[in-house]
């Protein structure tokens, strides 16, 4: 029993845990680094375009390239470029996945981490490539039909496809045609020659020592600043060629990204791995970055600031005018980073910054002022942050120290009420829509961005539809003789059909005013005409499944009101007369009786219904009642 319970208690702590992750946002992002020519970027269902550097990549992003456009984005040490005329789709991208899909176009890969290899996947509509150790591959898919190429350059890969799988090396070139598979030598053109240079640009980086390979942005760093040891931080970084009064995150956007909310993308060609991962602090009057201790993979960020402000705090923008103000300001190693969104203790603790430790740098850092807080303070009005996505801070007020003295600490930004409604999914490719009517298994889907739904209604509504002879034209009923309807009775029982659905299935063969032919049964459905519709006492056609000739009722009888009663009260709750009934040669006058005005109580009255064989019985008494009385009727008449 103690067994049991431990094994219970288990599965209930492995349950906890599983749905705590689960609110936790990826702890890994993707950047794009290079765009040329026209790139658009699918984000949130929106597509965004233009200037694209710094934007983070995360899971169900598209990119597209136009026709001599590239572009390039990274996850750690891993790149992907793309020629013109690609789109390639983020399918997973977190901590434990990097799932890539490339719809159409060609594409280029390179890892050099060998951690990454059990984490990533290349898919195409035809194949599956893995990598089995680091190396570089092209995948062009659907320049021909139904067609994946790829080339290896460098390591091996496994390439799954045509119901086979094969290993390539370098040099090796696979290629999936629908059910086939082919291998050959690579080949080489324009795109492998720039994907070379760019390649190239990454050999003996410095900044490799300093900085875990998992953190993506780093690349750039060398060609854009110093490495310097410092007594205190460790290892910092110094940006070159910065305007003077320059600080942290007042160069670029706010821009809204779910899950995290507002997300700085800066405007430097190095400003991702600075404004994503570690600290900012002043030494010697200059902003320098320290990423802080190499511990395992960091975690990613969306801007690691302090907010300030609100309704209370006004600054003046230039206008001469003061307005609420919103603010912000560069973390330094001693402030502790407060996300505005969703995580689990786990995910907060490797959140948490690892600075360097050690009692000297504790017992000097209250005695200098490295934090930077009352230059790195750069505030915007506050209603920027509900007017849009976008907010450009090239404009951002510099705050003075005086106005920092006092401001109020923020704990997250305003936000955005939009973000409270999901976006349509809009098609990033409206020209390419062929393209986009595949689900992920390759399937075409037909029915992608239609409406069909009123044909499939149609589509059910048919077969019933198709037993029921018109009412407007009720000379195409031929399987039984009838007879011929007037023509205001035609008309409202034509309204009634227009308003059958919804109503109590008790009611419609009453409602339907036309003979119809059930599929198991040999019965014809009767139902008389409508009381409410007929403005005045005249003859009435009531058509019975009796194969007889038809002539015009007469005028001069009619039923007594008993015998009006009695015949709702045989109608409303059943509606089929049997078959077995004898056909009648007796007059016309049997075939449509005149009758006088209805009274509602009659269409009101439901008696309780009873088994299908005792009422058809009772039918056939008071039929044949009727029959020998209206007999006398008319051999009285006659003599």
């Amino acid at each position: 029993m103690s067994r049991k319970i431990k094994q219970f208690l288990m599965l209930a702590a492995l349950v906890a845990v599983t749905s705590v992750a689960l609110a936790d946002p990826p702890a890994r992002v993707g950047r794009v680094t290079v765009t040329e020519g026209r790139v658009t970027m699918l984000v949130n269902g929106e597509e965004e375009s233009g200037n694209l550097m710094n934007w983070p990549v995360t899971s169900e992003n598209h990119l597209t390239t136009a026709s001599g456009a590239r572009a390039e984005f990274r996850v750690g040490s891993a790149a992907i470029r793309l020629d013109g005329d690609t789109d390639i789709e983020v399918q997973e991208l977190d901590d434990d996945r990097l799932v890539l899909r490339l719809n159409y176009g060609s594409a280029a890969v390179r890892v050099r981490d060998p951690g990454m290899l059990n984490e990533f996947e290349f898919l195409t509509p035809q194949a599956r490539v893995t990598l089995t150790e680091p190396g570089s591959f092209r995948v062009d898919t659907e320049r021909a039909p139904d067609t994946s190429v790829v080339n290896v350059f460098a390591g091996n890969i496994r390439v799954e496809g045509a119901g086979t799988m094969l290993t390539a090396r370098a040099g090796k070139r696979v290629e999936v045609r629908g059910d086939d598979i082919f291998t050959a030598l690579a080949r080489r053109d324009d795109f492998d020659n720039w994907v070379s240079g760019r390649d190239r640009r990454d050999e003996g980086m410095v900044a490799s020592r300093y900085v875990p390979a998992d953190m993506t942005g780093y690349e750039d760093l060398d060609n854009y600043g110093n490495w310097v040891e410092d007594r205190e931080y460790g290892t910092v970084w110094f940006p070159r060629a910065v305007p003077v009064g320059w600080a942290p995150y007042r160069d670029g956007r706010w821009v809204w990204i779910s899950p995290w909310g507002w997300t700085w993308v800066d405007n430097s060609p190095w400003g991702y791995a600075p404004f994503h991962y570690g600290r900012w602090v002043v030494v010697s009057g200059r902003w320098c970055w320290t990423p802080g201790r190499v511990v395992g993979r960091p975690v990613w960020s969306p801007a690691l600031v302090g907010w300030v402000g609100g309704n209370n705090w006004s600054v003046s923008f230039g206008s001469g005018r003061s307005s609420p103000a919103v603010g912000w300001y560069p973390l330094n190693p001693r402030d502790p980073y407060v996300p505005a969104y969703r995580m689990s203790a786990d995910f907060e603790r490797r959140l948490a910054w690892n600075h360097r430790t050690n009692d000297r740098w504790r017992e000097r850092y209250q005695d200098r002022d490295h934090d930077g807080r009352r230059d790195g303070v750069t505030a915007l009005p506050s209603d920027q942050f509900g007017r849009g996505r976008h907010i450009p801070v090239t404009n951002g007020a510099r705050v003075t120290p005086q106005d920092v003295r006092n401001v109020p600490i923020m704990t997250a930004p305003p936000v955005l009420a939009s973000s409270l409604q999901r976006p349509q999914r809009q098609d990033p490719l409206p020209n390419r829509e062929e393209r986009f009517n595949r689900d992920r298994d390759d399937r075409f889907n037909r029915d992608r961005g239609q409406d069909r739904r009123a044909e499939r209604q149609e589509q059910q509504r048919q077969p019933l539809l198709q037993t029921q002879p018109q009412v407007q034209q009720p000379q195409q009923v031929t399987a039984q003789p009838q007879p011929q309807p007037r023509q205001n009775w035609t008309r409202t029982d034509n309204d009634d059909r227009d308003n059958w659905r919804g109503r109590n299935s008790r009611e419609e063969p009453r409602r339907s005013g036309i003979i119809t032919a059930p599929q198991q049964q040999s019965q014809f459905q009767v139902a008389p005409p409508q009381v409410q519709q007929q403005p005045q006492p005249q003859p009435q056609p009531q058509p019975q499944p009796q194969p007889q000739p038809v002539e015009q009722p007469r005028h001069g009888r009619f039923f007594g009101g008993g015998e009006r009663e009695d015949r709702g009260r045989r109608e409303a709750p059943q509606m089929q007369v049997s078959p077995a009934r004898p056909a009648q040669m007796s007059p016309p006058a049997q075939q449509a009786q005149p009758q006088p005005q209805p009274q509602p109580q009659v269409q009101a009255q439901q008696p309780q219904p009873q088994p299908q064989q005792h009422q058809q019985q009772q039918q056939q008494r008071r039929d044949s009642r009727e029959r020998a009385q209206e007999r006398q009727d008319n051999d009285g008449n006659r003599r």
